[in-house]
C-alpha cells in the first residue's frame, strides 16, 4: 500500500533543479522520492517547541550556541532579518569579528519576554 501524496509547488534555484535532476538520474529515484527524504531529513533536524511550552519546559541545560544560520532556521525567519536585529541589539547575541553566535537559552528566554527586553518593531509580546 503507498503513502498518500499531495502536490507540493515550489521554485528553486536553476542549479538546484539540475542537481536534482541529474541524482535522481544517477540513483534511478523519482526526484519526488528524493525531496521527500530531504524534507523528512531536515524537518527531523529541526527543535520541535510545542505550543504553550516555556522555555523552561523545553531541555536546553546544554546551552547551546547558535551560528547565525543555525538562529534564523530555529526562528524560521531569513537570515538577513536576524542580522538585522542582532546588530540592533533587539535579539541577544554576541559578534566574533564578522560572525555572530546566539545562546539557545538566551534566545527561548527572549522569544518567552522573561529576560526583560522589549520587543522591536515587528516582534511583540503577545501572542
Amino acid at each position: 500500500m503507498s503513502e498518500e501524496r499531495v502536490a507540493l509547488y515550489v521554485r528553486i534555484p536553476s542549479a538546484q533543479a539540475r542537481q536534482l535532476d541529474d541524482r535522481a538520474r544517477s540513483l534511478h529515484r523519482p526526484k519526488q522520492d528524493l525531496v521527500s527524504d530531504l524534507i523528512s531529513e531536515h524537518l527531523d533536524a529541526l527543535p520541535h517547541r510545542p505550543a504553550g511550552i516555556t522555555v523552561h519546559d523545553y531541555d536546553i541545560s546544554d546551552d547551546q550556541v547558535l551560528t547565525l544560520a543555525e538562529l534564523a532556521a530555529l526562528l524560521r525567519i531569513d537570515e538577513a532579518t536576524v542580522l538585522a536585529r542582532a546588530a540592533q541589539g533587539e535579539l541577544p547575541g554576541r559578534r566574533f569579528g564578522l560572525q555572530w553566535r546566539f545562546s539557545r537559552r538566551a534566545v527561548f528566554a527572549w522569544l518567552e519576554g522573561s529576560d526583560g527586553s522589549r520587543p522591536g518593531p515587528g516582534f511583540t509580546n503577545s501572542p
